[in-house]
């Protein structure tokens, strides 16, 4: 109970400071949250194949953190950081497949992806290769949690596919606020949604 009204308090202050600063606060307290999130998924977990996956895409994704926050940005690597973050939280999914695939998941998530690319298309400018590939990615992340959930419709796997969903949707606010313009509420947005869908992966973890 207590280490997630920590992990609440410490997104909380790094999303003040992107308002109000101060600076130190804003870079300090976004890979704490993760941090404790981490510390969490290390004690809950079993060792097995779906608890280190877990781990490593929470390492990863503090990794692509630390990329985005650099004072000179360093966008690429983070978003390499966190397309290796969610292969390995993919692996952690397909690892709890219980019966066959279905199809019309991934078609759907397809077409949702397609929009979502010719959508920011005019304004990607010489990121249309990183941005392309990265969607494919968070997709595929996606449809592996949504299996999880519709072949076994368990706790964890519920969690798993609410985490992919909201996971989705902060990496698609970031995108608008990125590449179609800012908008003020971006960040409480993208951060908001972004530390509920870690919370719920590892949540998982704790569920199993």
């Amino acid at each position: 109970m207590w280490v997630w009204l920590a992990i609440s308090l410490s997104a909380l202050l790094h999303i003040t400071a992107a308002y109000h600063g101060p600076r130190w606060q804003f870079y300090l307290f976004k890979p704490v949250t993760l941090l404790l999130l981490l510390v969490v998924a290390w004690s809950a977990g079993d060792g097995g194949i779906y608890h280190l996956a877990i781990l490593l895409g929470l390492a990863l994704s503090m990794v692509g953190d630390v990329f985005l926050m650099w004072p000179k940005e360093r966008f690429i690597p983070g978003l390499v950081a966190f397309a290796l973050a969610h292969i390995s939280y993919s692996a952690a999914f397909w690892s709890q497949l219980e019966s066959q695939i279905v199809w019309w998941l991934p078609a759907m998530l397809a077409a949702a992806g397609v929009i979502v690319f010719l959508l920011l298309l005019p304004t990607l400018g010489n990121m249309v290769i990183p941005v392309a590939v990265y969607i494919v990615v968070i997709t595929q992340m996606a449809w592996a949690a949504g299996e999880f959930w519709l072949t076994s419709s368990s706790t964890p796997a519920v969690l798993a596919f609410a985490g992919a969903a909201i996971f989705m949707f902060s990496d698609l606010c970031l995108a608008i606020d990125r590449f179609r313009g800012p908008f003020r509420s971006a960040t409480t947005l993208i951060m908001t949604s972004y530390f509920l869908a870690q919370s719920l992966f590892v949540a998982t973890l704790l569920a199993l």
